[in-house]
């Protein structure tokens, strides 16, 4: 959300949003025109009764209601008498028009001409501020009690300033004023209650200049809080925004705002309401030149770390670079051609701006649900998308915001908390975006100064054949269903491709703790780079697809009859799926003919207890083995094919396979042994 001047209030993005979107009608109290001079409504009746020489109460609680007062000094010198000294005290020179002129830009449409404002002063500053400002047409005002339909149909859409109240002219016998005047507007004849109720369903509203006591805001509020009215789009009516000012460290109990369907944007009460004055001002400068803000306040604010600055410096930099829908992923493309290059940092709290939008969403559409009301639209998100999940199969294309980031991405291929975050998101099941994996491959000839642990894990997590990050599923996978048929007897053809499938190895990585150990034993070298080698940066691990019944579906099979046999006749798979496992391992450098992970995950070849507990890819071995020994035992000539085959793959595992079978078999004569023992 932004705060657009420091200590000043933070605009919620969805107002920001709906003001671009030419949906936010602005209300402006007395509060609006005291910046130019003029007094509240409480200060006005003083300034009649003062004017008319009449005692003014000295009860406090008659204040509360000003109206009332006015109306019964009208009782005693009639209306005309009395509208006249409110005519003479608004129609002065207005001290200053800088919040009206912004008020006016910030009014002005933008997917069509014209402006869309409601006052409920008298008093005609606005039009005297409107001078040199373009609205496209002729600057128009409606006053009341004739006022046009507050609609948002772009054919036939309300464009102009509303006197709600009424406008100083003439005999201002319109004006309303007292109590009773009220009354007629809001209820009797009710032209101003039928004006604010259609506009409450169609537009998000902004008061600007009033208290939540104001009696006026009062009777508006009333108003439409009596219709419990859905927009026309179908779905629930959002609050009303109202600026409030407040003393002290802390903002005010919002409750009571809640209560009559308004939204607080509170500010501390300094200089005469200084933050709230130039907040207007500011925002209506962002509006009027986007672009040139957004440059502006990007290039200050994100070379910075995020946890080095203002918490408000943040926040706006996060709504200069996501917070306008329709800016063509201009601010996003700007941050990501920053020098020096903004750090990567930024990149949680980008996600975090896309969570907090889905959990909204997702609250309403539960109490769309309880309401039995169609849910609201989802947001586009911008960040979460660069990372979809593995079992999401759309692909979602990218925002423009999302897919001009990919060059920042791309600036951060040798920073090693950018890997670290990779790794979690692929620990959450996760992958990366299509788009960035295209993007990173295409980067990499050009990183000719990266690390090769860089290069080549980066290599690794943008390759799209699947074989990276392990399958975080809860659905029963093909093991599942394999261990249900295997029991019944099901087609053997069938239960091994689903066997192939749920074994299949996969790649994953976890977090290294090397520069960690590295700075602690070797202190001398703290803060130096690391990188020469993928396992300083990331640790590799093989997991197999359906991870989570891999034990289940061993133990169904060897419980029951023919186990050994059924190895045997899977023993060529099994090998491949090994083989499998370790060229992964050899693509993150962790494996080849002389070292691989097996020496230290599977510290015997044949079963035994000390292998209990290690990696369930390791368990490949005990299928091997024991769909071999039933080989062995039954066809010489295929167990010498079995052993030859493992003699041809590049891995000390297979090395120790056939090592492990040459000395158990019958077949083999002791010169080939000897030849095993000598040279692998």
């Amino acid at each position: 959300m932004p705060q657009f001047v420091r200590n000043g209030p933070i605009v919620p993005d969805r107002l920001v949003q709906d003001l671009e979107d030419d949906r936010v009608v602005i209300f402006c109290g007395a509060g609006v025109s005291m910046s130019a001079g003029l007094p509240s409504y409480n200060g006005l009746v003083a300034h009649c009764y003062d004017t008319l020489t009449h005692p003014k109460p000295t009860d406090d609680r008659e204040w509360l209601w000003p109206d009332r007062m006015l109306g019964a000094l009208e009782s005693r010198y009639t209306p005309d008498n009395v509208r006249q000294v409110v005519a003479a005290r608004l129609n002065r020179r207005p001290t200053s028009l800088a919040l009206h002129r912004a008020i006016l830009r910030l009014s002005r449409l933008r997917r069509s001409n014209g402006m869309r404002l409601v006052t409920t002063n008298f008093d005609t500053f606005f039009e005297k501020a409107r001078r040199g400002l373009d609205f496209g047409r002729d600057f128009q005002f409606h006053a009341g009690p004739i006022l046009p339909i507050p609609r948002d149909d772009r054919a036939a859409s309300w464009r102009s300033l509303v006197y709600l109240h009424g406008r100083l002219g003439g005999s201002d016998q319109h004006l309303v004023l007292t109590s009773s005047d009220f009354g007629r507007a809001y209820l009797t004849e009710g032209w101003a209650a039928r004006f604010i109720v259609r506009l409450f369903a169609d537009f998000t509203v902004l008061f600007l200049g009033y208290s939540l006591n104001d009696p006026v805001l009062r009777y508006m509020t009333d108003a439409f809080a009596a219709e419990n009215l859905e927009m026309r789009s179908g779905q629930p009516r959002g609050p009303a925004y109202i600026f409030s000012p407040f003393e002290g460290a802390e903002p005010p109990d919002s409750q009571p705002f809640h209560d009559r369907n308004l939204e607080p944007i509170f500010y501390a009460d300094t200089s005469h309401h200084a933050a709230l004055r130039e907040t207007i001002v500011q925002w209506a400068d962002w509006r009027d030149d986007f672009l040139s803000s957004v440059g502006r306040v990007i290039s200050e604010i994100a070379p910075r770390r995020p946890d080095a600055i203002d918490p408000t410096d943040t926040a706006n930099l996060i709504w200069a670079v996501a917070g306008r829908a329709d800016d063509q992923g201009y601010g996003a493309r700007t941050f990501a051609a920053v020098e020096p290059r903004p750090p990567i940092e930024w990149l949680p709290l980008f996600e975090a701006r896309d969570i907090a939008r889905s959990e909204a969403h997702q609250k309403a559409t539960r109490e769309a649900a309880k309401a039995e009301r169609s849910a609201p639209p989802a947001p586009d998100l911008d960040f979460i998308p660069l990372f979809p999940l593995q079992s999401d199969s759309r692909h979602i294309a990218l925002t423009p915001t999302g897919f001009a980031l990919l060059p920042w991405f791309c600036r951060h291929l040798g920073t090693e908390s950018l890997v670290e975050h990779v790794i979690e998101k692929l620990g959450q099941g996760r992958m990366l975006h299509p788009r960035l994996r295209q993007a990173i491959r295409r980067q990499l000839p050009e990183e000719t100064e990266l690390r090769e642990g860089f290069r080549r894990f980066w290599w690794i997590v943008s390759s799209h054949g699947g074989w990276v990050g392990a399958r975080r599923r809860d659905d029963p996978g093909s093991l599942w269903t394999a261990q249900g048929a295997y029991t019944v007897g099901a087609d053997r053809e069938w239960i091994r491709q689903e066997i192939l499938a749920g074994l299949r190895p996969l790649l994953d990585f976890t977090t290294s703790n090397y520069r960690s150990y590295r700075d602690a034993t070797h202190p001398e070298l703290a803060g130096d780079p690391i990188g020469d080698r993928i396992s300083e940066i990331a640790d590799a691990e093989v997991e197999l697809t359906d991870q989570n019944h891999v034990r289940g579906f061993i133990d169904t099979v060897n419980g029951r009859p023919g186990a050994a046999e059924f190895w045997g006749w899977l023993n060529d798979d099994l090998t491949g799926l090994l083989a499998q496992a370790l060229h992964l391992f050899a693509a993150a450098d962790e494996a080849n003919a002389d070292n691989d992970p097996s020496s230290l995950q599977r510290p015997s070849v044949e079963p035994h207890e000390q292998n209990y507990q290690h990696r369930q890819w390791t368990l490949l071995f005990d299928l091997i083995w024991r769909g071999w020994e039933h080989i062995d035992a039954h066809d010489r000539s295929a167990s010498r094919a079995a052993v030859a085959r493992w003699q041809t793959l590049p891995f000390l595992s297979f090395r120790r396979l056939v090592a492990a079978a040459v000395t158990h078999s019958c077949h083999f004569s002791e010169t080939e042994k000897v030849e095993v023992l000598l040279n692998g």
